[in-house]
Protein backbone atom coordinates (compact mmCIF):
# COMPACT_ATOMS: atom_id res chain seq x y z
CA UNK A 1 0.00 0.00 0.00
CA UNK A 2 1.02 3.56 -1.23
CA UNK A 3 0.48 6.81 0.17
CA UNK A 4 -1.88 9.02 -1.87
CA UNK A 5 1.40 11.73 -2.71
CA UNK A 6 3.45 8.13 -4.07
CA UNK A 7 -0.49 7.48 -5.89
CA UNK A 8 -0.23 11.01 -7.19
CA UNK A 9 3.16 10.52 -8.30
CA UNK A 10 2.79 7.42 -9.74
CA UNK A 11 -0.14 8.45 -11.72
CA UNK A 12 2.06 11.11 -13.40
CA UNK A 13 4.12 8.86 -14.36
CA UNK A 14 1.78 6.53 -15.81
CA UNK A 15 0.00 9.04 -17.82
CA UNK A 16 3.50 10.19 -19.61
CA UNK A 17 4.47 6.68 -20.27
CA UNK A 18 1.29 6.09 -21.63
CA UNK A 19 1.84 9.43 -23.91
CA UNK A 20 5.04 8.01 -24.77
CA UNK A 21 3.50 4.70 -26.02
CA UNK A 22 1.17 6.86 -28.17
CA UNK A 23 3.96 9.11 -29.39
CA UNK A 24 6.12 6.11 -30.86
CA UNK A 25 3.50 3.36 -31.69
CA UNK A 26 2.38 4.57 -35.03
CA UNK A 27 5.80 4.41 -36.50
CA UNK A 28 6.59 1.24 -34.35
CA UNK A 29 3.77 -0.91 -35.92
CA UNK A 30 3.65 0.53 -39.19
CA UNK A 31 7.68 -0.60 -39.47
CA UNK A 32 6.73 -3.78 -38.03
CA UNK A 33 3.74 -4.24 -40.33
CA UNK A 34 5.48 -3.23 -43.28
CA UNK A 35 8.07 -5.60 -42.35
CA UNK A 36 5.55 -8.12 -42.19
CA UNK A 37 2.60 -8.07 -44.91
CA UNK A 38 -0.04 -7.31 -42.20
CA UNK A 39 -2.86 -5.63 -42.30
CA UNK A 40 -2.64 -2.11 -40.81
CA UNK A 41 -2.19 -1.82 -37.10
CA UNK A 42 -5.71 -0.36 -35.24
CA UNK A 43 -5.44 3.39 -34.82
CA UNK A 44 -5.77 4.64 -31.29
CA UNK A 45 -9.46 4.53 -29.65
CA UNK A 46 -8.76 6.38 -26.60
CA UNK A 47 -6.67 8.73 -24.23
CA UNK A 48 -5.38 7.80 -20.64
CA UNK A 49 -4.96 10.93 -18.85
CA UNK A 50 -3.57 11.99 -15.27
CA UNK A 51 -5.75 14.72 -13.53
CA UNK A 52 -4.06 15.84 -10.61
CA UNK A 53 -6.55 18.13 -10.09
CA UNK A 54 -9.55 15.82 -9.54
CA UNK A 55 -6.97 13.30 -8.04
CA UNK A 56 -7.95 10.84 -10.68
CA UNK A 57 -6.84 8.62 -13.99
CA UNK A 58 -9.36 9.07 -16.94
CA UNK A 59 -9.73 7.18 -19.76
CA UNK A 60 -11.76 8.81 -22.44
CA UNK A 61 -12.72 8.56 -25.80
CA UNK A 62 -10.76 10.02 -28.79
CA UNK A 63 -14.14 9.82 -30.76
CA UNK A 64 -16.38 11.74 -28.48
CA UNK A 65 -14.88 12.57 -25.36
CA UNK A 66 -16.93 9.80 -23.27
CA UNK A 67 -15.29 8.92 -19.91
CA UNK A 68 -15.12 5.23 -20.18
CA UNK A 69 -13.21 4.56 -16.82
CA UNK A 70 -12.03 6.48 -14.09
CA UNK A 71 -9.48 5.09 -11.21
CA UNK A 72 -9.17 7.77 -8.08
CA UNK A 73 -5.43 8.13 -6.61
CA UNK A 74 -7.54 6.42 -3.40
CA UNK A 75 -7.53 3.01 -5.94
CA UNK A 76 -3.83 3.19 -6.68
CA UNK A 77 -2.97 3.63 -3.00
CA UNK A 78 -4.54 0.40 -2.21
CA UNK A 79 -3.38 -1.11 -5.33
CA UNK A 80 0.55 0.05 -5.84
CA UNK A 81 3.05 -0.83 -3.78
CA UNK A 82 6.24 1.38 -2.97
CA UNK A 83 8.65 -0.18 -5.13
CA UNK A 84 6.23 0.34 -7.86
CA UNK A 85 7.41 4.36 -8.35
CA UNK A 86 10.48 3.37 -9.32
CA UNK A 87 9.90 0.64 -11.09
CA UNK A 88 7.21 2.67 -13.41
CA UNK A 89 9.95 5.56 -13.55
CA UNK A 90 12.61 3.57 -14.97
CA UNK A 91 9.97 2.16 -17.27
CA UNK A 92 8.88 5.91 -18.36
CA UNK A 93 12.31 7.45 -18.71
CA UNK A 94 13.79 3.76 -20.80
CA UNK A 95 10.52 4.97 -23.57
CA UNK A 96 11.32 8.44 -23.48
CA UNK A 97 14.66 7.40 -24.40
CA UNK A 98 13.94 5.34 -27.35
CA UNK A 99 11.22 7.49 -28.54
CA UNK A 100 14.16 9.99 -29.08
CA UNK A 101 16.34 7.67 -30.50
CA UNK A 102 13.73 6.17 -32.70
CA UNK A 103 12.48 9.97 -33.99
CA UNK A 104 16.07 10.71 -34.70
CA UNK A 105 16.75 7.61 -36.44
CA UNK A 106 13.38 7.81 -38.39
CA UNK A 107 14.60 11.76 -39.24
CA UNK A 108 17.96 10.76 -40.60
CA UNK A 109 16.31 8.05 -42.61
CA UNK A 110 14.38 9.98 -44.87
CA UNK A 111 17.30 12.39 -45.15
CA UNK A 112 19.61 9.13 -46.38
CA UNK A 113 20.14 7.85 -49.97
CA UNK A 114 21.41 4.46 -51.08
CA UNK A 115 22.94 2.47 -49.05
CA UNK A 116 22.58 4.21 -45.98
CA UNK A 117 18.57 4.01 -46.23
CA UNK A 118 19.38 0.26 -45.36
CA UNK A 119 21.41 0.97 -42.49
CA UNK A 120 18.75 3.26 -41.27
CA UNK A 121 16.20 0.58 -41.55
CA UNK A 122 18.53 -2.05 -39.40
CA UNK A 123 18.61 0.66 -36.50
CA UNK A 124 14.97 1.05 -36.89
CA UNK A 125 14.53 -2.54 -36.22
CA UNK A 126 17.27 -3.04 -33.42
CA UNK A 127 15.66 0.15 -31.79
CA UNK A 128 12.17 -1.94 -32.02
CA UNK A 129 13.22 -4.53 -30.51
CA UNK A 130 14.61 -2.58 -27.84
CA UNK A 131 11.74 -0.93 -26.97
CA UNK A 132 9.86 -4.23 -27.25
CA UNK A 133 10.40 -5.00 -23.31
CA UNK A 134 9.90 -2.10 -21.66
CA UNK A 135 6.56 -1.72 -23.82
CA UNK A 136 5.33 -4.84 -22.37
CA UNK A 137 6.24 -3.95 -18.92
CA UNK A 138 4.98 -0.62 -18.97
CA UNK A 139 1.68 -2.05 -20.56
CA UNK A 140 1.43 -5.08 -18.05
CA UNK A 141 2.29 -2.53 -15.38
CA UNK A 142 -0.75 -0.57 -16.76
CA UNK A 143 -3.33 -3.42 -16.72
CA UNK A 144 -2.34 -4.64 -13.74
CA UNK A 145 -3.44 -1.08 -12.25
CA UNK A 146 -6.61 -1.73 -13.39
CA UNK A 147 -6.98 0.27 -16.78
CA UNK A 148 -8.14 -0.99 -19.42
CA UNK A 149 -6.53 -1.10 -22.57
CA UNK A 150 -7.87 -0.48 -25.78
CA UNK A 151 -6.97 -2.28 -29.23
CA UNK A 152 -3.84 -0.18 -30.24
CA UNK A 153 -2.24 -0.78 -26.95
CA UNK A 154 -3.05 -4.72 -27.88
CA UNK A 155 -1.41 -4.18 -31.23
CA UNK A 156 1.77 -2.94 -29.28
CA UNK A 157 1.67 -5.37 -26.89
CA UNK A 158 1.57 -8.27 -29.57
CA UNK A 159 4.22 -6.47 -32.10
CA UNK A 160 6.64 -6.09 -28.99
CA UNK A 161 5.96 -10.03 -28.12
CA UNK A 162 6.67 -11.07 -31.50
CA UNK A 163 10.16 -9.23 -31.73
CA UNK A 164 11.02 -10.60 -28.02
CA UNK A 165 10.18 -13.88 -29.87
CA UNK A 166 12.48 -13.60 -32.68
CA UNK A 167 15.19 -12.34 -30.57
Amino acid sequence: MIDPLTASYIAAIVGNTITSIDKIYRGYADFFTKKQSAAAAPQPDFSIQNMPDKKVLVTTSLHTGETYQTITYQDLCTKLTPGDRAYIKTLSESLDNYEKQWNSAYLAKSLASGMDVGRYDDQLDYLARQISDPLLKALAFVQNMGLMLDDHYLAARDIAQEYIKRG
